[in-house]
């Protein structure tokens, strides 16, 4: 099952269920040479924890199975990547357990990767048309 994090203006946030399969923003998943101008983003936010020394990793997939390529702490800020070009949904999974997983980038060491949604604030810091 995929979902998709779309925006409605003034409506809030609203999740959208598709059984379709879709290209991955990125590939595999994580890696380095993320640009915002290349990859067609369009929301930022910010990334969040408990512990703002915590390191919150991201990961080569959607689930703690995947391998940790880099990590960012609380208040780092993330562009969410887009899912088939279309910036106004977010490339987004489920991972075994049913938690939500987004694709991110970071738009200043240029790293991108998965991380849970429960580590990224919500509704998005700015989203740019």
């Amino acid at each position: 099952m995929k979902i998709k994090q779309c925006l409605g203006a003034g409506l809030g946030l609203a999740i959208v269920l598709s059984f379709a399969s879709v290209a991955e923003a990125r590939g595999t998943g994580a890696g380095t040479g993320y640009t915002p101008a290349k990859d067609g983003t369009y929301c930022s936010t910010k990334l969040r924890a408990q512990d703002a020394k915590a390191q919150i990793n991201l990961r080569e997939g959607p689930g703690t199975t995947f391998k940790a390529r880099h990590y960012g702490i609380s208040g780092d800020r993330v562009d969410f990547l887009s899912q088939n070009g279309d910036p106004k949904q977010w490339m987004s999974r489920k991972d075994k357990s049913g938690k939500v997983w987004y694709q991110v980038g970071f738009p200043t060491s240029r790293a991108y990767g998965w991380v849970r949604a429960d580590f990224v604030q919500l509704p998005p810091v700015e989203c740019r048309d």
